[in-house]
């Protein structure tokens, strides 16, 4: 029997875990992505002394298999549980020790762990899919891939609706319920405030800041739904400015902090889920996952993409038969 194909649209961590579920499992598989590199929400930012977490700056597991994952990668040396150093509150009223129970952060750029999960999987990047038909992809340049045994699709729901407007079903399924809240992350730069590694702001405006391992007094700095949803038609000079402000005042620093980036997650948070791992059509040979279909955050987008994996090596007698 030939290999089965898949053809896999976002190279985020669904797309990927699928992706390299499938090649591991024989299938021949190709993975798009519109982007330079891989990662997805798990990308980072290249500094003049490293690198830096824009995107989730860590993750954690409330079950397995996702936990035994995140074990693998601390053995690999790849995460460092977050332990300590965890402090709740601000500078004008108290703070307090707070704790994380099976979080991780990354001592590599998050977009390689992403990388690590692909396997075998060809991975195109810099390839816009524009449209999703059946068992077919098709490239902003125009070039069709098609014959695949399944097509998948795994980036945020306003992204893929237009991309299925020829899939009613699923097309339907996306605009019925398809919201997002957003987040503005920032890299900052500053000394003093509390001695800690993670430090959850209690503020309408700024949610979390996360040290960066490279030190250097830079942190990644979350906005909070809100402080996001306020400025998202802002530049990011005048979101970082007001952010920094809160920063100050949270933190009782007596001098200015410094915005080294600054970026606006539009599809931070889906706020439903489908009811299940993936969203299909059976009939046409596509389906949907990540987090958008799943529900949020990094371990359910994982298991998505893996979980249909899963299902697909299962069906891959009545797949090769049709």
């Amino acid at each position: 029997m030939s290999k089965l194909k898949a053809g896999i649209v976002g190279a985020g961590i669904s797309g990927a875990s699928c992706a390299g579920a499938l090649a591991a499992a024989g299938w021949d598989v190709d993975i798009f992505d519109k982007a330079r590199g891989v990662g997805g929400r798990l990308s980072s930012r290249r500094m003049e002394d490293g690198w830096a977490t824009l995107g989730s700056p860590f993750m954690s597991a409330r079950r397995e298999p996702f936990r035994s994952q995140l074990r693998e990668w601390v053995r690999q040396g790849w995460l460092e549980p977050v332990r300590g150093k965890i402090w709740r509150g601000r500078a004008t009223v108290s703070w307090t020790q707070a704790q994380l129970q099976n979080h991780f952060r990354p001592l590599i750029e998050p977009s390689q762990l992403v990388r690590s999960l692909l396997g075998s999987a060809h991975l195109h990047t810099q390839s816009l899919v524009t449209c999703i038909a059946p068992r077919t992809l098709v490239l902003e340049n125009g070039e069709t891939r098609g014959d695949y045994d399944c097509v998948i699709c795994s980036v945020p729901g306003p992204q893929c609706v237009p991309l299925v407007a020829g899939l009613p079903r699923l097309h339907e399924r996306l605009l019925d319920d398809n919201q997002y809240r957003p987040v503005w992350s920032f890299l900052m730069r500053w000394e003093g405030g509390p001695d800690a590694e993670v430090i959850q702001f209690d503020d309408e405006l700024l949610n979390v800041a996360v040290s960066q391992i490279q030190g250097g007094g830079l942190w990644a700095v979350h906005s909070t739904h809100a402080f996001a949803e306020t400025y998202l038609d802002a530049g990011k000079e005048e979101a970082s400015t007001r952010a920094a402000s809160a920063l100050m005042g949270l933190l009782g620093l007596p001098w200015p902090v410094e915005v080294e980036a600054a970026h606006l997650w539009k599809m931070a948070l889906p706020t439903s889920q489908q009811g299940g791992f993936w969203l299909g059509d059976r009939e046409n040979r596509v389906a949907l996952i990540g987090d958008g279909i799943a529900g949020a955050g990094v371990e359910r987008a994982w298991e998505s993409g893996t979980r249909l994996a899963q299902a697909l090596v299962q069906a891959e007698q009545e797949l090769a038969m049709s």
